[in-house]
């Protein structure tokens, strides 16, 4: 998600809970007769309220107002769920002359959990390629095998980092490594 895509949602929340909070004030007024807000409550013109519904064009205003709010709900849902993974990057060859070289950024990735995994530092390790903000980010979760001093398992890290860089050298990507130790067991 994006800051400006977080802003917005956060935005909308807030501006629906003040609604939600000041349409249910005024019930709340009129049933217990608070005095601040029985006053306010009172510049409602309840018979023009209920005259709204009679005219011709309240219809016509509440089927814009479905479609309106239809089409900004669904994008707002399409721009929440939207995927940020990808999986192929190119890389600057050698020589430009022989083409381009398209590497699966994903299942390099995968290969270095697998390679991490062997190692009896290492209980388990995931890997996740996805956009961060403008930043293409392989991130890395390893969850390190306690029986080992914690100074192991960040040198087999920092070694699979390294390993990673110089597998995807020329490419613009970024990593981010979480390393966790694992339960240990009774």
């Amino acid at each position: 998600m994006t800051k400006t895509l977080g802003f917005f949602d956060r935005l909308i929340i807030c501006l629906l809970g003040l609604l939600l909070i000041v349409a249910g004030l005024i019930p709340i007024a009129e049933y217990w007769d608070i005095p601040y807000l029985i006053d306010a409550a009172e510049y409602l013109d309840r018979t023009r309220l209920t005259d709204l519904t009679s005219h011709d064009s309240y219809v016509t205003a509440l089927i814009i107002a479905a479609i309106v709010v239809a089409v900004l709900g669904l994008w707002i849902l399409l721009a929440n769920i939207r995927s940020r993974a990808f999986s192929n990057r190119g890389i600057v060859p050698a020589d430009p002359e022989h083409g381009e070289t398209i590497i699966n950024v994903q299942r390099v990735a995968e290969a270095a959990c697998s390679s991490l995994e062997h190692a009896s530092e290492v209980r388990r390790a995931s890997s996740k390629v996805a956009m961060v903000g403008q930043r293409p980010t392989a991130t890395f979760t390893v969850f390190a095998n306690p029986d080992y001093p914690f100074e192991d398992a960040v040198r087999v890290v920092e070694a699979a980092d390294q390993d990673f860089r110089m597998a995807s050298h020329t490419m613009e990507i970024d990593t981010v490594w979480k390393l966790q130790l694992d339960r240990v067991t009774a």
